[in-house]
């Protein structure tokens, strides 16, 4: 199968650094590969999402110079497909109906699995797979990576109707055909139940590569929830791509010979890609990111 990778960025905010790292490294790995590239926009948590932060990332996007092969996908339009799903994997007796709250499930685990269905109350749909979850999967980049047993039940859909991120994002890798999901590490946690929702729907899950989290000064995930600047406000597009190119240990001494557009330098960049200068894992804030990057900053 050929390769296909994605970038799906959550309209909640402008496009910031972080995001646009993600967007590179997905981006770098499927045209260096010369394999097929998608864009899609999750949109589906509508009080945080707006369609004038929608218009303003593609807007960003294209004059950083992404191009895809297909047209951009919006998520809230395949709501359809996410409840055929939810009522699959009922059927199966691999989810159930829960009236936990966040609040509740600190002071004690989920405990509505067998619980009678009440017309009265509000309920959330939650994972329960009829096997045992492997809490462990293979990464590109990291190799081998074991993560700990959870033992919270995976939410499908929430109390007020919206469908969770998890299980969009899982229908959606499938229906799309994406063979690599290239992604930030702060997913890595969440990986084997996803894995374990693939194999619940009878899907074959993705491969997946982790890439190292851009930090603020404060050592916290760069990130709309954190107020991070959007990126070209702070920067050109084209400084903003090469700093990007060096947070990703890629080489950039190339563009130093003459002027290029943003669109050149991705072509260029995807044609030196070198997956083995990623970092495994970056501490440094993105204020801290210079022109060499030869140190790796963690160990395979």
């Amino acid at each position: 199968m050929k390769y296909t990778g994605r970038f799906a960025p959550t309209p909640s905010g402008r496009l910031h650094f972080g995001s646009l790292v993600t967007a590179l490294g997905a981006y770098l790995r499927a045209r260096s590969l010369n394999g097929r590239f998608l864009l899609r926009i999750e949109d589906l948590d509508t009080p945080r999402c707006k369609s004038e932060y929608t218009a303003s990332i593609l807007r960003d996007l294209e004059i950083l110079g992404f191009d895809y092969d297909e047209e951009v996908k919006i998520q809230s339009a395949n709501t359809k497909t996410y409840e055929e799903a939810i009522g699959q994997l009922l059927a199966s007796h691999q989810a159930f109906y829960c009236t936990c709250t966040r609040k509740s499930l600190k002071d004690h685990p989920c405990r509505c699995q067998h619980r009678f269905v009440r017309p009265d109350l509000r309920y959330s749909v939650r994972f329960c797979p009829s096997f045992t979850v492997d809490c462990c999967f293979e990464d590109i980049l990291s190799g081998h990576v074991l993560t700990g047993k959870s033992t919270d039940y995976l939410q499908l859909k929430r109390s007020d109707g919206l469908i969770a991120y998890n299980l969009a994002c899982v229908v959606d890798d499938h229906l799309d055909h994406i063979t690599e999901v290239v992604r930030g590490s702060d997913l890595i946690a969440i990986t084997p139940q996803q894995n374990a929702l693939y194999r619940a729907l009878g899907f074959a899950a993705p491969d997946y590569l982790h890439l190292p989290l851009v930090l603020n000064a404060q050592g916290n995930k760069l990130s709309k929830q954190n107020h991070a600047t959007p990126v070209l406000e702070e920067m050109s597009p084209l400084d903003a791509l090469l700093k990007a190119l060096r947070f990703l240990g890629q080489d950039t001494t190339v563009f130093a010979e003459r002027d290029f557009c943003c669109a050149q330098v991705l072509k260029l960049a995807a044609a030196h890609f070198d997956l083995q200068r990623i970092p495994v894992e970056n501490r440094k804030p993105a204020d801290q990111v210079y022109e060499k990057t030869a140190v790796r900053c963690g160990q395979k």
